[in-house]
């Protein structure tokens, strides 16, 4: 599998277009990949709008999808230039004070556009480590390789260590990075909050996490520019100290997510089960979001 992936990694980019545009036929056309998800999800996020508005978001959503998931491939040979060419930062002079500061900072996002191009970007932009909250896949192979293309330039850390690496570099200058917008599984404790207008789950680290190391917050808005060229715009959420116990980070984080997915709705992954049925026991409290 590594050998396959490297040589595909080095295939020009308008080939692996063309093997887009298969994987798109075959995975959407074909197998109907989550269609009926994608379909309840637009309805919930535009309600009011036409439904020839709906089937063109999701027949552009089916088509960049399938591109960023053959873009992924080329990041695994990539070259810093290249990488720093294709993702651009629009606003870098915004965490200029907090770098000359030597900040500690903890950079939220959402899945949108290219992820994995995203989040090597957000490292090379940043001049302290950075750690990449992820949660291991269950297919060992895959995850070796999805954590070999995130080492390229930063480095991968397991949810289940996040509280250590928190602890252990909490006086240092660093970063954590992490995309938090997709449910939690059931038996993990869950913060629902409206999202589109309809309640949803989310995880409480942005907010536990910000608390325990007392970071500046930053959330990260990427946008698809052309194919195979994106931008990420940031933006600060809070500022230390936080106080411990609270909810505003995870609200702010909400709000900023909702706002960053209305405004390039095609692009962010409209085939995730966002909203889920609470179970019996978080019923109440969902009704209460």
């Amino acid at each position: 599998m590594n050998a396959l992936i490297t040589v595909l990694s080095r295939v020009p980019m308008p080939l692996l277009y063309g093997l887009a545009a298969c994987l798109r036929v075959l995975a959407f056309n074909i197998i109907g990949y989550r269609r009926k998800v994608i379909d309840k999800n637009l309805r919930i996020m535009f309600p009011d709008a036409p439904e020839s508005e709906r089937k063109r978001i999701r027949r552009d959503f089916q088509r960049y999808f399938s591109e960023a998931a053959i873009e992924t491939l080329k990041g695994f040979s990539m070259s810093e230039e290249e990488l720093r060419q294709r993702v651009t930062v629009e606003n870098p002079e915004l965490l200029a004070p907090y770098i000359e500061k030597q900040q500690s900072m903890l950079i939220l996002t959402l899945h949108q556009t290219n992820i994995e191009w995203l989040v090597g970007r957000i490292c090379l932009a940043l001049p302290c480590p950075v750690a990449g909250v992820y949660k291991p896949l269950h297919n060992e192979k895959m995850d070796r390789l999805v954590k070999a293309g995130r080492a390229r330039f930063g480095k991968p850390v397991p949810m289940k260590q996040v509280a250590r690496e928190v602890l252990r570099q909490r006086k240092s200058f660093r970063a954590m990075l992490l995309a938090a917008d997709q449910s939690p599984i059931s038996r993990e404790k869950r913060f629902w909050h409206p999202f589109f207008g309809v309640p949803a789950p989310f995880y409480y680290g942005p907010q536990t996490i910000a608390e325990a190391g007392q970071s500046v917050v930053v959330f990260v808005h990427p946008r698809r520019i052309s194919r195979g060229h994106y931008s990420i715009r940031w933006e600060i959420l809070a500022e230390p100290p936080h106080e411990n116990g609270g909810t505003d980070i995870l609200e702010r984080f909400i709000d900023a997510c909702e706002r960053s997915a209305r405004e390039q709705p095609e692009t962010w992954w409209l085939s995730n089960k966002k909203w889920k049925k609470p179970k019996p026991w978080e019923e109440e409290i969902s009704q209460q979001a």
